[in-house]
């Protein structure tokens, strides 16, 4: 690897797959092992910073905003996990990306589970962080998707400005224990400034409340069976999260071979966010002691 690489340099770059042009971050050595980071339902790929500039010192990090969220083309035909999986797939194929580590926030994990089956040994280590891997019902109403799509519709999409954006969620449930550097990236990243100086959100509330819609019709242990390589699911610790102990993290422990489950023992469904250190430490340590070899 090259000895004159900042970290905290980044790309920005697009690749076509899939019928449509993804936008990317991109650190590293080009010629280092790669790694994908996969975000969550509404976010984009910005508040990775933390992490990727971290572990761009070993591998070439390539973040990617998912179709609808972000720089990336909004879709055509709807808005699926399936899609979204496809697209991992896509974009693999046309970087040609040899055992690509992942970390897979939530839906950027389900994300990789379908591209992995479409993929069967191709991915190296993946890391997902708070994907639900069953479509056990959800313990706390909080958690329940169908009403998480109905309050998503009734987002504000556009704000008078990005600090006026920052002040209006940094108390809200789902931002108020993020740390302050990855919830900046995501008011810059995941919005775009309107010629009024207005921000807008990149990703449409109709968008993500789509995606929370699809989620119990996505029958995820499909793709579990046969799945090979090596996976570390990671769970936080909120009412309604998944428990060690729950039937549909005893299927996953079952059908997929190579896999561990960690509980955290702090954090909410953002655990990335809140806790980027700590998850940086254990994704570290995970690829650290995984092999390449197929």
């Amino acid at each position: 690897m090259s000895n004159n690489y900042c970290p905290e340099d980044w790309t920005s770059r697009y690749v076509q797959a899939n019928g449509i042009r993804h936008h990317y971050l991109e650190w590293g050595d080009p010629d280092a092992p790669p790694l994908l980071m996969l975000h969550a339902t509404g976010l984009c790929a910005w508040p990775w910073k933390p992490i990727a500039r971290q572990l761009a010192g070993k591998y070439r990090v390539l973040a990617f905003d998912q179709r609808g969220h972000g720089d990336t083309d909004a879709s055509d035909k709807g808005y699926r996990f399936e899609y979204a999986g496809e697209d991992v797939a896509a974009i693999v194929e046309a970087l040609e990306l040899a055992r690509p580590r992942v970390i897979g926030h939530s839906s950027g994990g389900l994300a990789t589970i379908i591209a992995a089956n479409l993929l069967p040994n191709r991915f190296g280590p993946v890391v997902l962080v708070e994907t639900r891997v069953s479509n056990d019902a959800p313990t706390a109403p909080t958690q329940d998707l169908n009403r998480r799509a109905e309050r998503t519709r009734m987002k504000r999409a556009v704000w008078e400005s990005r600090p006026a954006m920052f002040d209006g969620y940094r108390n809200r449930a789902a931002f108020k224990d993020w740390q302050d550097e990855p919830y900046r990236q995501f008011i810059e990243g995941g919005t775009r400034l309107l010629p009024d100086g207005r921000a807008e959100l990149k990703c449409h509330p109709e968008t993500e409340a789509t995606f929370y819609g699809m989620r119990d019709d996505l029958p995820v242990q499909n793709y579990l069976h046969g799945l090979g390589g090596d996976w570390l699911l990671l769970l936080a610790d909120y009412p309604g999260c998944q428990k060690i102990g729950d039937p549909g993290i005893r299927q996953f422990r079952e059908l997929v071979a190579g896999s561990e489950v960690k509980p955290m023992g702090k954090g909410s469904h953002f655990l990335p966010m809140e806790y980027p250190d700590e998850v940086l430490a254990v994704v570290a340590a995970w690829f650290d002691a995984k092999s390449d070899a197929p």
